[in-house]
C-alpha cells in the first residue's frame, strides 16, 4: 500500500541548487523544499505548484517557487461568444456548458451540456465526454438574471476538481457579470481572461 501510494504521489527532496527536473508524467507530486512541502500538479493544459505545508524552520533543500503555468492556447472570442449567446437565449433559466481544448491542434470548442432538470435557480446536467485529445478546461454555467457568484452548491461541485469554473450572470442587462476561478484539488484561486483570451491568475 505504501509503495503504491508513493508511486501515485511521489515525494521528492529538491536539490539545494533548486534545479529540480520537470515532472516526467502528468499527475501530482510533492516537493520538499527550503520553506516546506509544495504540491505540484501537472496536466496537459496547466502546471500549478503551491506551498501547502510551510515549515517553521528552513529545511536543507532548494527553494521551490509557487507557479501557475497555463499550457493551453488563448480561448477564441467566438467560443466565448457562443456561451454568452447560449446563456442569453435561455435566461431567465440557467444553462451549462464547457470550453474544451484539443492539445493536438491547440484548438477550442464550446459544448452545451444536456440538462436533466433546470430552473432559474438550479440545474442538473449530464457529464460531457471529451473527444480524443480534448480536455475539459472551463466548466461554465449561468445564473440567468441573478448576479454571477459561486454558490454553496458550486463550492461542493468544485471540491476536489481540477478545472476552471466560470459563472455568468445578469443576462437580462446590457453588461452581464462574471466570476472565474481556478480549482486544483482543493486549492481555489481567482482567475481571469486577458484581452487576448489567455487564462491568467492574479500575481
Amino acid at each position: 500500500m505504501d509503495e503504491a501510494l508513493l508511486r501515485a504521489f511521489p515525494l521528492l527532496a529538491v536539490p539545494a541548487s533548486g534545479a529540480q527536473a520537470p515532472a516526467a508524467e502528468y499527475g501530482t507530486r510533492y516537493l520538499a523544499g527550503r520553506h516546506g512541502v509544495s504540491r505540484e500538479i501537472t496536466l496537459p493544459w496547466v502546471r500549478i505548484c503551491r506551498l501547502i505545508a510551510p515549515s517553521a524552520l528552513p529545511l536543507p533543500y532548494g527553494v521551490v517557487a509557487d507557479a501557475v503555468e497555463f499550457r493551453c492556447g488563448p480561448i477564441p472570442l467566438d467560443v466565448i461568444q457562443q456561451f454568452v449567446a447560449h446563456a442569453k437565449e435561455e435566461q431567465p433559466l440557467e444553462v451549462a456548458g464547457a470550453f474544451l481544448w484539443n492539445e493536438r491542434h491547440d484548438s477550442w470548442r464550446y459544448a452545451r451540456r444536456t440538462l436533466r432538470s433546470v430552473s432559474a435557480a438550479h440545474l442538473q446536467y449530464q457529464e460531457l465526454r471529451p473527444a480524443d485529445g480534448e480536455h475539459l478546461v472551463v466548466d461554465a454555467h449561468s445564473h440567468g438574471r441573478h448576479a454571477a457568484f459561486f454558490s454553496a452548491q458550486d463550492d461542493a461541485d468544485d471540491a476536489g476538481a481540477m478545472k476552471i469554473s466560470l459563472v455568468l450572470g445578469n443576462l437580462d442587462q446590457q453588461r452581464p457579470t462574471s466570476k472565474m476561478r481556478l480549482c486544483m484539488a482543493g486549492l481555489v484561486q481567482p482567475a481571469f481572461l486577458d484581452r487576448d483570451g489567455k487564462l491568467r491568475v492574479p500575481a
